[in-house]
């Protein structure tokens, strides 16, 4: 009987062992599905994302399908890999990719003594093999299906890497929740590093995620982070990877992380919007060796920008401080404002703009249904400073949008075109029209191709402009004032320009003439044909904050202006240069080098002197710098470009739609634009050469134009002028084609007395 019975499990035996090998081969045949070959398996590449540089080396963000950055074995510090090691899979260097052992192990507890804390027993080899190739449903075989698959796959990938190599393949695909892949990717997101730079407890709380992303998410779940973390570094201490003393130092350390989603919360996106399609541009030119295009979102790619990210961070830090403080200023205004017919009007056409409205339109909802939904409050989301939720409606969403005010700083390096501060609103993700590229009424930032136009066609610096107060009834019998509501006297160049006087500037382009008024802005690179009306003068021209910057470098250089670039160079993961920025220059402006320096000197008074006299009186700016603040009617837009010899900023500020006023008391260029700008050139730089570039001097300034520019801002009208302009005071402006033809250079008096 006991014969008959050890016959039986022998038999039994055989036929297990026979069933087992018969499902091995038809799982390692492909009756479950192809296994990837041996070559299939040495050419494995994963896809992996673009990572975007600043100038000094900043992560700005990522272009990916699959968040995963690859990093080389020799980039891993030792005790990651020891951690992990402990953590996973203590016999890696033992095993050809399946430990026996740890099998035996699970299917003696798991199994026979029914204990759930059995563990997993697949090795690093075996994860790698999961994470790559993933697990497929197979009914109630999938388990075992999945399992031997994976094991084949271990064992296959042990013949063709090294250990070393199958780390580095492991912990480049290994998951770690939020979407992110790979152990660089994860070092960045949780802890804002470089997988190198990891700590002991750092690198204790990444490998610690591997057993549950989420719930051992260091953000999300700290305590249960922390208490991971002390378990891996209990498995490092007990397979003699640490000592006793560094397991209770490290385990006692405090769990901080330095969490940075460049995803959800990326300040750069508008640039990193813009380099992208720059990227795409270029690298249609450069292909790959068997003439396939690169693939931004899969291939890795390293792109290094012209950003300057400690510029960029302060330029986003000045830009949000003193936003918030005008906010809520204008937020009193706009109880004001919003019972005024224009708002409202503006209001009912954004709400039936709304994929609401639409949709109750659609169902044919009455007009007080509608209105009611439109009012019903509930809990929502919102973009402010405080990125808070609020109780609002819909109709409350969107005034809220409408009263908020908004800014786009640009910076560029004036000799190269390096575009080092770019910031094209408030937030990318919630508002992502780009107002660098928008554009709005010039304002007072065009007086100086006014000024410029003027020197072109023979006008002296300190000749005399009269400050009279005019009716343009050849014009709708237009009426412009002063913004102080002065008139009266005379003007000299410097001094119009400096206290930014309205009635001088439409004098000046006056006696200019549109035709060279036109050629001097095409000039300067603003390639729009001008109105022939005298408004012009005063910027009722629109042009965005891009455009309106690059027309100011020449007058930065006393040169040429230069085309702007964003992009440095692209190489690949590997460091091979696909593309690298060279130096272009522009056709020469036709402006003469003596009319832009004089530019650069009367706006360089603009800043010591006049209107934005704040940068040196209130920011303490350094060095020497220029520039001129502008502020549209009803004070919608405000506007400062500032710059020295080496650098151009300009800012915007202003509200959704030009119709809506900031008002008097903040709208102005120098109370709402300026101080962005103030703010950038007021903060200590940690790099010596960022500050060096900042505070610096203009270039000697040639005598003759200093002396030619020697004059008083203003004079009075002297007993004889004014007997005159008593019959002058009501005649009307004769029109711009007349003034072309006659090209006349003022009164008897004006001509008489027109220099110093």
């Amino acid at each position: 009987m006991r014969k008959k019975i050890i016959i039986f499990f022998l038999k039994l035996a055989l036929l297990l062992s026979v069933l087992l090998a018969v499902f091995i081969g038809t799982v390692l045949v492909g009756g479950f599905g192809p296994i990837p070959s041996s070559k299939e398996l040495s050419d494995i590449k994963q896809a992996q994302a673009s990572i975007v540089y600043s100038a000094d080396d900043e992560i700005l963000g990522k272009y990916y399908l699959t968040n995963r950055t690859q990093i080389t074995f020799d980039k891993i510090p030792k005790h990651l890999i020891n951690a992990l090691i402990a953590t996973e899979d203590v016999r890696f260097y033992e095993h050809d990719g399946i430990d026996k052992i740890a099998m035996l192990r699970v299917l003696v507890k798991s199994i026979i003594l029914r204990n759930s804390s059995a563990g997993g027993g697949s090795t690093i080899s075996q994860q790698l093999a999961k994470n790559l190739f993933h697990r497929k449903n197979f009914s109630y075989l999938s388990m075992p299906v999945n399992k031997t698959k994976e094991a084949i796959l271990a064992n296959r990938l042990e013949t063709i890497y090294s250990k070393n190599d199958i780390l580095e393949l492991y912990l480049n695909t290994v998951p770690f929740g939020e979407g992110v892949y790979g152990i660089e990717s994860a070092a960045q997101r949780y802890f804002s590093k470089t997988t190198q730079r990891l700590s002991l407890e750092e690198s204790a709380v990444l490998i610690g995620m591997l057993k549950a992303n989420s719930y051992y998410n260091p953000r999300k779940h700290p305590e249960h982070a922390k208490r991971r973390r002390n378990v891996v570094l209990s498995q490092m201490e007990k397979a003699g990877f640490i000592s006793l003393n560094e397991k209770t130092k490290a385990s006692k350390t405090p769990l901080t992380t330095n969490y940075k989603n460049l995803l959800q919360q990326n300040p750069n996106g508008y640039f990193l919007h813009q380099v992208k399609n720059e990227a795409k541009t270029i690298l249609k030119n450069h292909l790959k060796e068997d003439g396939k295009q690169w693939d931004l979102e899969q291939d890795g790619l390293i792109i290094s920008t012209t950003l300057i990210s400690e510029l960029q961070n302060t330029a986003l830090a000045s830009r949000k401080k003193h936003l918030m403080q005008l906010q809520k200023k204008m937020d009193n205004h706009w109880n004001y404002l919003k019972r005024k017919k224009i708002i409202k009007r503006i209001v009912e056409k954004e709400w039936e703009n709304t994929k609401d409205y639409r949709i109750y339109k659609k169902l044919k909802l009455s007009n007080n249904a509608i209105i009611d939904s439109a009012k019903k409050k509930e809990k929502k989301f919102i973009f402010d400073w405080q990125n808070s939720t609020q109780n609002f409606s819909k109709i409350d969403s969107i005034h809220h949008y409408l009263k908020m005010i908004s800014a786009a700083v640009y910076g560029v390096d004036v000799h190269t075109g390096a575009v080092q501060i770019y910031i094209g609103g408030n937030n990318y993700q919630y508002l992502p029209y780009n107002l660098i590229t928008s554009e709005r009424q010039s304002a007072s930032t065009f007086k100086p191709f006014v000024y410029a136009a003027a020197l072109e066609n023979g006008q002296h610096p300190c000749d005399w402009i009269n400050n009279e107060f005019k009716v343009y009834e050849e014009y709708d019998s237009w009426q412009p004032e002063n913004y102080d509501h002065s008139e009266g006297g005379y003007y000299s160049m410097p001094g119009a320009l400096a206290k930014s006087m309205n009635i001088p500037t439409i004098e000046t382009y006056f006696e200019v003439g549109h035709k060279k008024m036109q050629e001097t802005v095409d000039a300067l690179g603003l390639s729009k044909t001008l109105r022939n009306v005298p408004s012009t003068a005063l910027g009722s021209t629109t042009y965005s904050l891009k455009e309106l910057v690059h027309a100011y470098i020449p007058f930065a250089t006393r040169n040429n202006s230069i085309a702007p670039y964003m992009i440095r160079s692209i190489k690949t993961a590997t460091g091979t240069i696909i593309y690298e920025h060279k130096p272009q220059s522009i056709e020469p402006n036709d402006i003469s080098n003596s009319t832009l320096e004089t530019m650069q000197y009367l706006l360089k008074g603009v800043v010591d002197n006049g209107t934005a006299n704040k940068l040196k009186t209130v920011y303490k700016a350094k060095g020497d710098w220029a520039g001129k603040t502008g502020t549209s009617q009803e004070y919608s837009d405000s506007w400062f470009i500032g710059f020295n010899q080496n650098m151009i900023i300009g800012s915007w500020v202003g509200c959704k739609y030009p119709s809506i006023s900031l008002g008097s008391g903040i709208g102005g260029g120098s109370v709402a634009a300026l101080p962005i700008v103030g703010g950038i050139l007021a903060h200590k730089y940690k790099e010596q050469e960022l500050s060096k570039t900042l505070s610096a001097g203009f270039p000697e300034f040639n005598e003759a134009i200093v002396e030619a520019c020697n004059c008083d801002y203003y004079r009075e009208e002297n007993t004889v002028e004014k007997f005159f302009d008593f019959f002058d005071k009501n005649k009307t402006k004769k029109d711009s084609t007349t003034q072309e033809k006659k090209k006349k250079k003022g009164n008897f008096f004006s001509r008489l007395f027109g220099r110093n």
